[in-house]
């Protein structure tokens, strides 16, 4: 593609109209995108992807030790472990919005990179544990090391992608925490038959997972880029388009991308951004009910092991057995997640995940067959994985402005904390069906498919409002509402919401 071609991408006019994403228009731009997104997808989304399962292992790899003498060994009782598990989420939820802000602040990059050093390190330091005190400040510490991992990923992702190939990026982002749990049952299997007269086998566990985390953390820093004018992979044209294609997606009359992207003051939140965030009623409600969305995650992550352990399986071999419906939940999420970048569509995805889910719980709940249980463990999770990362993507497509988005994918962070209600809900006393706590986070995302449905029917409702709204307008009434500054990003009524 020539350089003549590219005058032809950055002087599209403007159309008036309700504005709703980038689509490219040519041939020439359709191959540039495919192109731009594979090389994203080859070092960004796989550098991070790989971290998210180091992530995912390093959080929830206590559940696989619960499985051996650690509880003897570190002088514990049997609540600790499930106890550890809510405090984590104590730092891990309260401090994500903070730690996204100062990710956003000094450029997701250098704090992914600062992120892992620390949470490697404190992984690792889980090898002393002598007692429930360090057990309890291990864990503690782990939850504010990892507590922006996640979000500061999603805000970067969300600056590099058009909102409907976001989707699919997240859920290869998001399906690694799946694919997490498979691997770290067999790392948990392999490592466990390593005999030690100076370490336990939980000891070597935490102290190989960490040194792999440090030792990421070091290739992250010299691969990823700063942002997509850094992006050493493209090429000038390719970065150039990349550029193009993210101003157009967010709102086609914006300050110049490249001045925005390179300015600390930029970057800092200001008392607007802020007051936007909070008072985004519809955005918050389906922070809210992503709660209910992600506690099977929650509740499976850490309590996989134990979960198959009381359907017959004990040992190492729990830990082995724990595999399998994490690749079915890796499977599912990415089927999800592609199709709703096809057709364009989140809440409807969402909904339709969650009740796949629910379906698998019920069986799990109300089967006496270990067998039958245990296969049904793999229809609930091919649902339970979609929901985080296609409401993410939902939320971020449904916010240009970059300040109040980032503040908004940090208080997302707060639905971990279903991570402290699945804590709570699988105490050993419920084992070994664990009836009572599945029973409970069935009827919890019953009601969030409920909540879903409704906050859908409340963007349709806005976007035909504005519709007949602005359907009189002249071309001078649609150029105030561009140059407004009294309602910018959704809030202008050519902003058309997806859902």
């Amino acid at each position: 593609m020539e350089k003549a071609d590219m005058v032809t991408i950055e002087q599209r006019p403007i159309r008036w109209k309700q504005h709703s994403h980038y689509e490219p228009t040519t041939n020439e731009e359709r191959e540039l995108d495919r192109t731009i997104n594979l090389k994203l997808d080859l070092v960004v989304v796989l550098i991070l992807s790989i971290n998210f399962i180091l992530c995912g292992i390093d959080k929830t790899n206590i559940g696989f030790v619960a499985t051996t003498n650690f509880v003897k060994d570190a002088n514990l009782r049997p609540d600790d472990v499930p106890d550890s598990v809510s405090l984590l989420s104590v730092t891990f939820v309260t401090l994500q919005p903070f730690s996204a802000a100062i990710g956003r602040y000094i450029r997701p990059k250098y704090w992914i990179c600062l992120m892992m050093l620390f949470w490697g390190a404190v992984c690792m330091a889980h090898a002393g544990v002598k007692n429930r005190a360090t057990l309890i400040a291990l864990r503690l510490l782990l939850g504010a090391a990892e507590a922006g991992f996640v979000p500061t990923s999603f805000y970067y992702l969300s600056t590099l992608y058009p909102k409907y190939v976001l989707g699919r990026r997240l859920g290869l982002f998001c399906g690694m925490f799946a694919i997490a749990g498979a691997f770290a049952g067999l790392i948990a299997y392999g490592l466990f038959k390593i005999k030690s007269d100076v370490l336990h086998d939980w000891q070597i566990l935490f102290i190989f997972e960490g040194a792999i985390t440090l030792l990421m953390a070091i290739v992250t820093f010299v691969m990823l880029p700063a942002d997509l004018h850094t992006a050493w992979f493209l090429t000038p044209l390719q970065r150039a388009h990349a550029v193009r294609r993210m101003q157009m997606d967010l709102d086609e009359n914006v300050p110049d991308i490249e001045e925005v992207a390179t300015t600390k003051e930029s970057r800092r939140f200001s008392s607007r951004d802020l007051k936007e965030a909070l008072t985004d009623w519809k955005k918050l409600i389906v922070i809210l009910f992503n709660i209910t969305a992600t506690l099977p995650v929650s509740a499976f992550s850490y309590f996989m092991p134990l979960l198959v352990k009381g359907m017959g399986y004990t040992g190492v071999k729990a830990s082995l057995m724990s595999v399998p419906p994490f690749i079915v939940g890796a499977i599912g999420l990415f089927c999800f997640v592609t199709s709703s970048d096809y057709f364009k569509e989140r809440s409807l995805h969402v909904m339709s995940a969650m009740f796949l889910a629910i379906i698998g719980l019920i069986v799990m709940v109300v089967s006496t067959s270990s067998k039958l249980r245990y296969g049904f463990t793999h229809v609930c999770l091919a649902g339970a994985f979609t929901g985080g990362p296609l409401i993410v993507a939902w939320i971020a497509g449904n916010t240009p402005e970059k300040g109040v988005r980032s503040i908004l994918i940090g208080i997302n962070g707060y639905s971990n904390l279903a991570g402290v209600i699945a804590g709570q809900l699988f105490k050993t006393k419920h084992s070994p069906r664990y009836r009572f706590p599945l029973t409970v986070t069935m009827c919890i995302m019953s009601a969030g498919i409920v909540g879903f449905g409704i906050i859908r029917s409340v963007f349709v409702y806005i976007n035909r409002s504005r519709e007949r709204k602005i359907a009189t307008w002249t071309d001078a009434d649609f150029e105030t509402e561009e140059n407004s500054t009294v309602r910018r990003g959704d809030r202008r009524y050519t902003f058309k919401y997806g859902y």
